[in-house]
């Protein structure tokens, strides 16, 4: 049995999670034979649900080992996380994958939310990421031997995990793994852009590609930007093509669109004409079918 295999037993008692860690010496297919990380200790572990097996050093082994820390290393470093799932990764992933691979180790959704789109916005460029063509949209592959090290010691992610406490035994850190050496040196990640500055650069913009490049970013970042802001850049860029102006017809609600609605307006207050005048005619008649009822016409005063 490799020692780079690890053991981590998860209890959770009273909404306590619990955890504890340590190497598998052994497996005779029921039990594993575990030396403890924080005793030195050893001790038969039956199979169970409660019983999780990954290599040290992966995402998985510190997910499970330390829940705390594997988030507090999504919140600093996030690009970082996500380039080793990656490499751990038998095969490329879309983004949704991506998201749903993290869903998986337990990253909570409003971390993955607030730091997520930060890693999103430079992977397609990163050095050692690829694309390949998944179904019907990319999907991203790590061909690289060197990844980025994950930090060992973080500050705790501000919004911590519901219904978990501190571990009541020390847990190890999860060790760089062997196959796969630390660089000595990785590249400086380029700062992701914030909604303000991709409305600036939006508003900047003077030729279609820059247009097309930042209307490709993450949509969280994409979200940021109104249709009207959008159908400006193009205008100003592309004026006179036509394929532009149908786009920004269907951006702006103008041309057809906008027809269709002023029609339906138009519609609306004709209609509403004619029911006032129907209301009208309604009164009218009702007062001429009482002046003309013989029975009505014995209680009028003088008859």
């Amino acid at each position: 049995m490799s020692a780079d295999q690890g053991l981590v037993r998860v209890s959770d008692s009273f909404g306590v999670r619990r955890t504890r860690a340590g190497s598998i010496l052994a497996d005779d297919g029921t039990n594993y034979q575990v030396k403890w990380d924080d005793t030195d200790e050893e001790e038969l572990v039956p199979r169970g649900a409660g019983v999780h097996v990954a290599t040290r050093g992966s995402l998985r082994f510190l997910a499970l080992s330390d829940s705390r820390l594997f988030h507090a290393v999504f919140a600093q470093e996030p690009l970082a996380v996500v380039l080793h799932l990656l490499a751990e990764s038998s095969v490329p992933l879309k983004v949704r994958e991506i998201r749903e691979r993290m869903a998986e180790l337990g990253l909570r959704n409003e971390t993955w939310a607030r730091h997520g789109p930060r890693a999103l916005a430079v992977l397609p460029k990163w050095p050692n990421v690829v694309r390949r063509q998944k179904g019907d949209t990319l999907a991203y592959a790590w061909v690289g031997d060197d990844l980025p090290e994950l930090p060992s010691e973080v500050e705790p992610d501000p919004a911590p995990a519901p219904a978990l406490a501190p571990t009541p035994a020390p847990v190890s850190k999860p060790a760089p793994s062997p196959a796969k050496p630390i660089a000595a040196a990785t590249p400086a990640e380029p700062a992701a852009p914030s909604a303000e500055r991709l409305r600036r650069q939006m508003s900047a913009a003077r030729s279609l590609g820059e247009v097309a490049r930042l209307l490709t970013l993450p949509r969280e970042f994409v979200a940021e930007l109104s249709p009207e802001m959008v159908a400006s850049a193009f205008r100003r860029v592309a004026a006179e093509d036509r394929l532009v102006a149908g786009w920004l017809d269907a951006l702006t609600a103008s041309g057809p669109i906008g027809a269709l609605t002023e029609e339906l307006a138009t519609a609306r207050a004709a209609n509403a004409a004619l029911q006032s005048r129907v209301d009208e005619l309604e009164e009218w008649w009702t007062a001429l079918e009482q002046s003309t009822d013989p029975g009505a016409a014995i209680h009028q005063p003088g008859s």
